[in-house]
């Protein structure tokens, strides 16, 4: 799974290099998961699998690659680490690498550019229940508002909501997250 990962940000920094206007981004935030509860079951056995929040990091790169006056098209990648104590010895886990188009609104005098993504990954989580993850396809949106603070460097807000598929029987979870952080554009 983690080859995949490389590749898909090698490929992405490729056609990157290609863009002659590009814009490119690092960026860090602090950040909160939640991952709602999903009830299974066949017949009278219902399984109910419990909320969990954790809380962490999300660190990513983002490319501008079309420009079309104020609008530019481009991709983003990123990985998540969130974790807390929880209930248990384990702790709530949740992990993830997305990858997926962004569409963002820059104008020249005006400070801050809103942006939205679709993204589609991997999420890994313990369920706050286990010493080990499960991991499973997910998608995410996420809106977001970049505040110039200087000429390179953005404050970022943002929240993203989705699904991953679930331990129990294909059924989805529901997945959101905030994060709150700097960019780096170059």
């Amino acid at each position: 799974m983690g080859k995949l990962w490389a590749a898909c940000l090698l490929l992405l920094l490729g056609l990157g290099c290609g863009s002659a206007k590009a814009q490119y981004g690092i960026y860090a935030m602090g950040s909160g998961g939640y991952l709602g509860s999903v009830n299974a079951g066949q017949g009278s056995l219902v399984v109910s699998q419990n909320s969990l929040s954790a809380y962490g990091g999300t660190f990513g790169f983002y490319d501008t690659l079309l420009h079309a006056g104020p609008l530019h098209l481009g991709a983003d990648a990123r990985y998540v680490i969130e974790s807390s104590g929880g209930s248990t010895r384990y702790g709530n886990q949740i992990r993830s690498g997305l990858i997926g188009p962004r569409l963002s609104l820059r104008s020249r005098g005006v400070p801050f550019s809103p942006y939205v993504q679709f993204e589609i990954g991997g999420v890994g989580t313990n369920y706050g229940y286990y010493a080990s993850r499960t991991t499973s396809f997910a998608y995410q949106i996420q809106v977001g508002l970049d505040y110039a603070v200087s000429r390179h460097i953005d404050a970022r807000i943002e929240y993203g909501g989705g699904q991953i598929g679930s331990a129990f029987n294909g059924y989805r979870q529901g997945m959101q997250q905030v994060g709150i952080g700097l960019v780096v554009r170059f």
